[in-house]
């Protein structure tokens, strides 16, 4: 599409239009890191005028929150255990998605959690309950009684899991199964 054709505009319910912006700005972090995602270019991707844009999300700050809270539900839903997997070992199986999920997004997660945006509360509460999260399926998937030690004990190191998938980024002789046998070798709570 040129830059003088604009897309046909639709009117769509508010809640389908916030998700399709929403949707506009996470395939546009697969080209782009977020600091650089352009509302007029996001608005003209969904054929709206900017204006209209900022009825759904007052501010471009609260554009981007509502884009890194989808991608944190995109890697929740990534890093869930296959429950057909006869394999017994379920929390290599959620280390290994998270893992490959930050490889192919590894730019944009340390950016969103490790970056300037990461020190904003809404997104710390973003990453908080994505660390919460992990530990709640590691505590599942060791089969393991879920006390706050234990809770406290995984959530230390599921910070080392997500420290070494992110940091791995920058060591590309250091693979992804790599980190994921060293993840779970370390893992400091042992199957019930």
């Amino acid at each position: 599409m040129s830059t003088t054709e604009r897309p046909q505009r639709k009117r769509l319910p508010p809640d389908e239009r916030r998700r399709q912006l929403v949707a506009i700005g996470l395939q546009e972090l697969s080209n782009r890191p977020i600091q650089a995602l352009s509302i007029d270019h996001i608005a003209e991707l969904a054929g709206i005028s900017r204006g209209l844009l900022f009825r759904y999300f007052p501010t471009k700050h609260d554009y981007y929150v509502a884009v890194v809270a989808a991608a944190a539900r995109r890697l929740l839903r990534a890093a869930v255990p296959d429950e057909d997997d006869d394999s017994g070992d379920q929390l290599r199986a959620i280390v290994a998605a998270f893992v490959s999920f930050v490889d192919r997004h590894g730019v944009n997660y340390q950016e969103f959690f490790h970056g300037g945006f990461g020190s904003d509360p809404q997104i710390r509460e973003i990453h908080e309950h994505l660390k919460d999260t992990m530990a709640e399926r590691a505590v599942v998937a060791l089969g393991v009684e879920s006390t706050p030690l234990t809770l406290l004990r995984l959530r230390g190191w599921w910070s080392m899991v997500e420290s070494l998938a992110v940091d791995r980024l920058a060591v590309p002789e250091i693979g992804v199964a790599d980190v994921l046998e060293d993840a779970v070798r370390f893992c400091p709570v042992r199957r019930g």
